[in-house]
């Protein structure tokens, strides 16, 4: 018995039924975007029934040969004449619109904001879509980029109508997905079997069962110890060379992020010196894994050519650049960030900030603090004190592995230390105190945790307050350089107006 996948319910699918639901989604009147007004606008046809549009969008009945032969004679015709479909998308466009849409020209519908907007709602649907080809979304990127939104639609048409299979069954899809993951490897759907068993089953035993495993060359195994075993996870401290001996083990069944964890190594002088043979080995891993389809290998890449890190040692803007760019076409957060740092550097400063708002829309802290300090200063944009505490925030809150610590520096003395008026935040010692603590590996963290502390001690002279005082003032004291104490036995006379001489 099968189970029916129902397609316009999963982001994962660019289908006839997303198609009429983003549709709806961008109308202005979302009343009369209804199924069988869209269908009839798609076809260009009178009327249908209800339950045969609903089938079709749900997923659970194949599209009927009638509708499919419209499609292939627009197909036939669309090769000689792109306007063939001009009527049906000024139709789709009359929806979301709400007023009767007339445009004569392929560049007249181009310039449409509503068709922009549901392309690349498509777009984004089509990227996470395994069952799209690789071709049809370059293409589709391709007609994006050079804004032939009417070229691009007519494409996703063609696709949903013609070609994107449906009913899709659950057992289909299971089977597709694995088959689509472990392509061009040689790993085996028995492995994943085996490495899954004792991942849902195992407790105690679980190190000792991956070990076992893994001496049966199970490259599931191979990548997870290998990894661990990077973390310091097995023994409490990283060993990088059994990290690498198990990541070069599962790289012979072309794992692709194990070929780069093993030019990661390299690169970051955890395996080797970086001599020319290691950086030409590394180089050979990465080049493997970019070719297995691993994102962080293009970024790591373009890493390369931004710090010279090949045989000539120069660096090379432009391809380094080129491969950020790969990667950040297919989401991936640190490349976002690359790309910000340089156009930085050439003080191309809105185009920064747009690649560090991609990174901090998916919560990355460092962007983050990026985001907030280029707000806070009116950097390549207007400045908005409210959108920098907001990413600020974001970034103090991110998981404590990937948290920049900057985040909460920059909250403490932006808005908490002094309080902010613009958004109506007090001036709370104790809160600054509190987050300043978490960060105090910081040497400009021990400062400001001296001044919050002298300013408790003049408010209250306890002696918790004093000893807190006297703990921060030495350690600044054993830090720091002759002219920075001065610096800030200044900073304190001059904030709390009470003379006070730090031992240099």
């Amino acid at each position: 018995m099968h189970n029916y996948i129902k397609l316009n319910d999963n982001v994962n699918h660019l289908s006839l039924g997303n198609l009429f639901n983003l549709i709806k989604d961008n109308s202005k009147n979302k009343a009369s975007a209804i199924q069988t007004e869209i269908f009839c606008a798609l076809f260009n046809i009178d009327n249908i029934s209800d339950t045969t549009v609903g089938n079709y969008c749900t997923g659970y009945r194949a599209i009927g040969n009638t509708y499919k032969q419209i499609y292939l004679n627009y197909q036939k015709k669309y090769k000689q004449d792109k306007t063939v479909l001009l009527n049906n998308i000024n139709n789709i466009i009359s929806i979301m619109d709400g007023y009767i849409y007339e445009a004569t020209t392929i560049k007249e519908i181009n310039e449409s904001p509503s068709l922009k907007k549901l392309v690349y709602s498509l777009h984004n649907l089509a990227k996470n879509d395994i069952y799209v080809p690789n071709i049809f979304k370059k293409e589709l990127l391709s007609y994006i980029n050079s804004n032939k939104y009417y070229e691009a639609i007519c494409h996703i048409l063609f696709f949903v109508i013609l070609e994107k299979k449906q009913p899709l069954y659950e057992s289909d899809l299971v089977l597709g997905t694995i088959d689509e993951i472990l392509k061009n490897t040689n790993m085996s759907v028995n492995d994943l079997k085996k490495y899954l068993e004792i991942s849902f089953k195992e407790g105690i035993n679980y190190i000792t069962s991956l070990k076992k495993l893994a001496s049966e060359n199970n490259p599931y195994a191979l990548y997870e110890l290998g990894n661990k075993e990077y973390n310091g996870e097995i023994t409490g401290y990283p060993r990088y060379e059994e990290s690498y001996k198990y990541h070069k083990l599962a790289s012979s069944f072309n794992h692709g992020a194990s070929y780069w964890m093993l030019s990661h190594m390299i690169l970051n002088k955890k395996i080797g010196s970086m001599t020319d043979n290691d950086i030409s080995l590394a180089l050979s891993y990465l080049k493997k894994a970019i070719s297995l389809d691993s994102i962080s290998s293009l970024n790591t890449m373009g890493l390369c050519y931004l710090n010279g890190w090949n045989k000539e040692k120069k660096k090379d803007l432009q391809k380094a650049k080129s491969y950020f760019e790969k990667a950040a076409n297919k989401e991936y957060i640190y490349a976002y960030n690359n790309l910000g740092r340089i156009y930085e550097m050439e003080k191309k400063y809105d185009l920064a900030l747009s690649y560090y708002l991609k990174s901090a829309s998916l919560e990355e802290s460092w962007a983050c603090n990026k985001v907030g300090l280029y707000y806070y200063n009116g950097i390549g944009t207007e400045k908005n004190i409210e959108k920098s505490y907001e990413y600020f925030t974001i970034g103090a809150n991110a998981p404590i592995k990937v948290r920049n610590p900057w985040n909460i520096y920059n909250l403490v003395i932006l808005f908490y230390l002094k309080g902010n008026a613009i958004l109506g935040i007090k001036k709370d010692i104790d809160k600054s105190i509190s987050l300043l603590e978490s960060i105090n590996y910081l040497n400009e963290t021990n400062e400001l945790l001296l001044y919050a502390y002298y300013e408790n001690y003049l408010n209250n002279k306890n002696e918790d307050n004093l000893n807190k005082v006297k703990y921060y003032l030495n350690k600044v004291n054993n830090s720091l350089s002759k002219d920075k104490k001065i610096q800030i036995e200044n900073e304190l006379n001059k904030i709390y107006n009470y003379q006070i001489k730090i031992k240099l």
